[in-house]
């Protein structure tokens, strides 16, 4: 400890980086990959990073190594595909909660009366760019500074009266904005996306003579006609209300027209779903018991 907190580095460590020169960090990033596998792969194949994982997979390498298959080879360029896709992308599962840590701090502010979480996360898409947070306050001032010294903040890009942005410890950016009750409903239907639902619904706005923003429906003489709830703007424009994980403008719009949603599966429509990881060299006799385990819980142990 005392050579760590002196240098910044630690001797034994980097000798054992020297004996297993692998990134295991991005290796481990991509789905279905664990530490057990880099393990076995560097062994077998000297595998050290994922451009070398992803050549074995191609040339059919994988599958040869034992407890390994073709499954198991195209699972991994599958889920290499995706970690390329989600390339400075951050798993939504991963940055929820501490996003909702801030969305918490933020509620407890006596000068903040409503604040929702809005962009891609409210959306609930599989990897997440940035973060946004709307806060409905008189005081966007004092929210401000409380927002831009919060403790897991590295960076602040920018601090203004109506929005600041940061950057987390995490590497995640989060972007505040304060807005007028009268508007809160229209910015977080703006700011909720995507940009190709919001231009859609802007094309609506406009065949009736109106202007739609993140303030709220304008008629021809500038005057606020709707923005204070979502409902409110999706009403006025002769749409039903949808919910947030459906507006990536693929038919929603026409279906809440015909008043046609589809009602989404939500948590109280799941009946149970149970995944086990078993080590196969176990033996038979504890597999038995995880299947007699799952059966005197109403479940079916495959």
């Amino acid at each position: 400890l005392e050579e760590l907190l002196k240098t910044g580095k630690l001797r034994y460590y980097e000798k054992l980086k020297r004996e297993v020169p692998v990134d295991i960090e991005n290796l481990t990033a991509i789905e279905g990959v664990g530490p057990k596998t880099v393990k076995v792969l560097y062994k077998k194949l000297k595998i050290k990073n994922v451009g070398e994982l992803e050549r074995a997979a191609k040339a059919g390498k994988i599958r040869k190594v034992p407890g390994f298959g073709e499954k198991s080879e195209q699972d991994m360029l599958k889920g290499i595909e995706f970690l390329k896709r989600s390339s400075g992308r951050f798993i939504l599962g991963f940055v929820l909660p501490e996003v909702r840590e801030i969305q918490k701090r933020l509620k407890g502010l006596p000068e903040v009366k409503e604040t929702v979480i809005g962009g891609s996360i409210r959306r609930m898409k599989e990897t997440i760019g940035d973060a946004d947070i709307l806060v409905v306050s008189d005081k966007s001032q004092k929210v401000m500074d409380f927002f831009v010294s919060m403790p897991d903040v590295v960076n602040v890009i920018g601090k203004g009266d109506t929005k600041s942005s940061v950057k987390l410890k995490m590497g995640l950016n989060v972007d505040l904005r304060v807005v007028p009750a009268r508007s809160f409903g229209a910015a977080l239907q703006y700011f909720t996306g995507n940009i190709d639902h919001n231009v859609a619904l802007r094309a609506i706005a406009k065949e009736k003579g109106w202007k739609l923003n993140e303030y709220g429906i304008f008629d021809s003489k500038n005057k606020q006609i709707a923005g204070k709830s979502e409902e409110e703007v999706y009403e006025k424009l002769g749409l039903k209300w949808m919910p947030p994980e459906l507006r990536e403008n693929t038919g929603e719009i026409e279906a809440a027209k015909k008043n046609k949603l589809p009602k989404l599966v939500d948590y109280n429509d799941l009946k149970g779903d149970l995944q086990v990881q078993t080590n196969w060299t176990d033996g038979s006799d504890s597999i038995k018991e995880m299947a007699e385990a799952a059966k005197k819980s109403g479940l079916e142990y495959i």
